[in-house]
């Protein structure tokens, strides 16, 4: 046995419990995306449940599912395209959200690697949910329209976007982390752009209670910057501590007090505990 063990590439599993595997090659484990169960197989190749010594409490994911994003260059940004943070915007002063669309998430959110074994579960990022934290599902929904739940809104700031950072499987004294990658293509000299979060707290009945900018430092673009394309890994923290904050709505954005282009390339949200 001891030889056979040693020879064995240990592979790791995924899908619904329903579908555990009665036998699978010992070391091998199987993760219940729909019950957040974590199961290894013991040396007679029956499945053990093993979530409260090897699952973690914190978990990430990661989406580089931005709308806007070209298909007939393969979801990659050209140079000099991307989203115009235009005239009117710096006139308005308003913060710009980037939307997520679920044919860019289908197109770019696929696993470069073999080992280990992709879980193959969509809809849920990159990772497809084999990083998420206990007891969460998934930290992104693509399908989500704002319009069609608020038809009758105005200024939230979130009119026009789709999809959401999924914050509902989230528990109180959570951390919400989100990196924040992208390019920006200064259009002017001395242009001062400040990434956040666009957030609103809602209330248990879906109503916004109040909505604002989760900022992180401002950066600076000054002389000899204009027309260069330079790479942005922002980090943006807030804390979830009520039910308004497990069932807020939030996405990524930019305020500019010139006009820039941005192409947003990917968020790895992490939650910690």
């Amino acid at each position: 046995m001891s030889n056979i063990l040693k020879q064995h590439a240990i592979k790791h599993y995924g899908g619904t419990e329903a579908n555990l595997p009665a036998s699978l090659p010992y070391g091998d484990t199987y993760f219940t995306t729909d019950t957040n169960k974590l199961f290894k197989y013991n040396q007679d190749s029956l499945p053990k449940e093993v979530s409260g010594s090897l699952l973690s409490s914190s978990g990430y994911s990661h989406t580089g599912a931005f709308a806007g994003k070209p298909l007939d260059n393969n979801y990659v940004w050209e140079a000099g395209v991307g989203v115009s943070y235009s005239v009117d915007d710096v006139a308005n002063g308003v913060y710009k959200v980037f939307s997520l669309d679920q044919a860019v998430h289908e197109a770019v959110d696929n696993p470069y690697w073999s080992t280990p074994t992709p879980t193959g579960v969509p809809n849920i990022g990159l990772f497809q949910g084999a990083n998420l934290p206990e007891g969460v599902s998934s930290l992104v929904d693509y399908s989500y329209d704002y319009d069609t739940q608020y038809p009758t809104s105005s200024g939230t700031g979130f009119e026009g976007s789709t999809g959401r950072i999924r914050l509902n499987d989230l528990q109180y004294g959570d951390q919400l982390r989100v990196r924040f990658d992208f390019n920006v293509i200064p259009q002017i000299a001395n242009t001062t752009l400040e990434p956040a979060l666009w957030y609103s707290n809602r209330d248990d009945n879906d109503d916004i209670t109040f909505t604002f900018p989760l900022t992180s430092q401002p950066i600076f673009y000054g002389t000899g910057t204009v027309g260069n394309t330079y790479l942005n890994r922002v980090e943006i923290s807030a804390w979830i501590t009520s039910n308004e904050d497990v069932n807020a709505l939030t996405l990524p954005a930019i305020k500019s007090d010139n006009q820039v282009i941005i192409q947003p390339l990917g968020m790895l949200i992490t939650i910690i505990r």
